[in-house]
């Protein structure tokens, strides 16, 4: 977001150099083109944040489904708590636990300290983001299959079919992300072009 905002600011004061101003043009220039700058350089850098988190967001719950893949592994610690009737509940819960846990509070911390002035919004946005994906989502069951009687052989098949669950997923969500923010774009994409198409009338007219 800042650097958006001050390559918008450093061709606001270029401004004085570059236009031939005159008496109260200058007064005009400084107030109300100080304004449609600083409003340029927060709509640039909205849509530029929208752009760069959608792949942030993604990398974020891939790292989670990684997390995810690596508990799974451990069968020999979970494989006792796992039933018949529970075993459709055991993915959603452990990620809902990765994502509420762990993501969330680490991503919320580092957002917070890392972005200036809106470092609290763009943190809520993306919490709420991450918050919505790991109610919303549901391992289909497809991949999960039933258990047998050999204790070595249930290990090996529900390992298995975790995995492919887990993989079909992944797929499905990042499809959803990116709807989400394709979705998201647009009045950002809006907020950009009325604050440009501003700025650019203010900058004709004053010259």
């Amino acid at each position: 977001m800042i650097k958006p905002i001050l390559l918008s600011l450093f061709i606001y004061f270029l401004g004085f150099y570059a236009f031939n101003l005159v008496h109260v043009e200058y007064l005009i220039y400084a107030v109300i083109g100080f304004g449609l700058f600083v409003v340029f350089g927060v709509a640039f850098g909205f849509l530029s944040l929208v752009f760069k988190m959608k792949n942030d967001i993604w990398e974020i719950v891939d790292y989670s489904l990684d997390i995810l893949k690596l508990a799974i592994q451990d069968i020999s610690k979970i494989n006792n708590q796992i039933t018949e009737e529970n075993k459709k509940d055991v993915l959603s819960l452990v990620f809902k636990g990765i994502i509420h846990i762990v993501t969330i509070p680490l991503l919320s911390k580092s957002v917070t300290s890392k972005i200036p002035f809106i470092g609290g919004i763009a943190s809520s946005l993306i919490k709420r983001v991450l918050t919505i994906v790991s109610n919303k989502l549901e391992f289909k069951e497809d991949n999960i299959e039933d258990f047998v009687e050999s204790p070595l052989e249930d290990k090996q098949k529900l390992y298995t079919s975790y995995m492919k669950t887990i993989i079909a997923t992944s797929n499905g969500l990042e499809t959803f992300i990116s709807f989400v923010f394709r979705v998201l774009k647009i009045p950002m994409l809006v907020f950009f072009f009325f604050s440009l198409s501003a700025l650019l009338l203010f900058l004709y007219l004053i010259n």
